[in-house]
């Protein structure tokens, strides 16, 4: 069942991006000739206008078909209302649209939320002690509340953070309550070598509570910002090799998505965020075949006063999009690999 519903998820996030898409094309007069939900043949089907709206068995998505966007399709190169004879601000609309409304849902999602599951507050209880840590060494727990770090008493994870660095390294003396009774242990901060900065290795747990629905607001908006911001420098992490580490596909995804089911409606909403963002920036990024890549040609057509051939482009879209399937392939081997290896023993 919670995979199941990971997978309505996913689903549900890609046919709201189309949705954007479509909502836009059809503000800007453009002509959209199928709106689907799911691939495959439909199933379901019915017309409004000049367009056809379906329900297709394949349930990992959807598509908008606006005519002219592909120019190997067939159409009146002469008709105003296709994708090529629309003023360039609303085909770059069109694009952005798609991202804008996974970044809307991010947005809707955050809000319900901190509504109504309250704002995330931080604790000075520990919810984790890193491994091989100066708190491990120590002989911090997990559940551990701190009190005091160096005679000052803290109720925040960054005044403990601020008395941390500031020790240079020189041993800090913590008091935590540890059942109900006071315990006072010594911990040597270590230099972390990423971010150069003293750390003892602990990760504080987090609690929620109401607040003014004005404040839910601006944190829900202000979140998608600072999520898509995290997701763009470990993206730049990743590929100038400060870190190591390897992207997710469906499958991963689908398995992160299914676990966070399982732990609740709330972590499950907090995942669905995030992959919405990720969906936007992804898509947002400037490779062929997606909508930042196709924003990137609409901006040179902008600058030249001409259109880039829209055959040449099309052939580019089509190398991006075939290597895109090829990292997709590959990617998603990697996420079956050790489910594979576990069911063969």
């Amino acid at each position: 069942m919670s995979l199941l519903v990971a997978i309505l998820g996913l689903a549900l996030l890609i046919v709201l991006h189309e949705a954007g898409h479509f909502t836009a094309a059809r503000l800007c007069g453009m002509r959209v000739e199928r709106f689907s939900i799911g691939f495959g043949k439909a199933i379901a089907s019915f017309k409004r206008g000049d367009t056809v709206y379906q329900i297709a068995p394949i349930p990992l998505g959807g598509f908008v078909q606006i005519t002219g966007l592909n120019p190997h399709e067939e159409f009146d190169p002469n008709d105003p209302y296709v994708y090529p004879n629309r003023p360039r601000w609303m085909r770059l609309l069109v694009l952005v649209a798609g991202p804008a409304a996974n970044y809307l849902t991010a947005f809707l999602i955050a809000l319900v939320v901190m509504v109504g599951y309250g704002q995330p507050t931080g604790t000075t209880t520990i919810d984790e002690v890193v491994p091989d840590s100066a708190a491990q060494t120590a002989g911090l727990r997990a559940g551990d509340a701190l009190a005091e770090v160096n005679g000052k008493s803290v109720s925040e994870p960054s005044a403990v953070t601020k008395i941390v660095r500031g020790s240079e390294g020189a041993p800090v003396t913590v008091k935590v309550m540890r059942g109900g009774s006071p315990v006072t242990v010594t911990v040597t901060p270590r230099k972390d070598s990423k971010n150069s900065v003293y750390m003892i290795g602990v990760k504080f747990g987090v609690v929620r509570a109401r607040g003014p629905v004005l404040s839910a607001v601006k944190e829900a908006a202000l979140l998608p910002v600072a999520v898509a911001t995290g997701i763009l420098t470990n993206l730049w992490d990743l590929v100038s090799g400060k870190v190591k580490g390897g992207l997710t596909g469906p499958v991963g995804i689908a398995r992160e998505m299914a676990s966070a089911a399982q732990q609740g409606a709330s972590r499950f909403l907090e995942i669905v965020l995030l992959i919405s963002v990720a969906l936007a920036v992804f898509n947002l990024l400037p490779i062929p075949g997606l909508d930042g890549g196709r924003a990137v040609f609409l901006g040179v057509g902008a600058l030249r006063r001409r259109d880039v051939n829209p055959m040449l482009e099309a052939k580019i879209h089509m190398v991006g999009i075939m290597l895109l399937m090829g990292l997709l392939v590959v990617v998603t081997f990697g996420d079956l690999k050790p489910l594979v290896l576990k069911l063969f023993g």
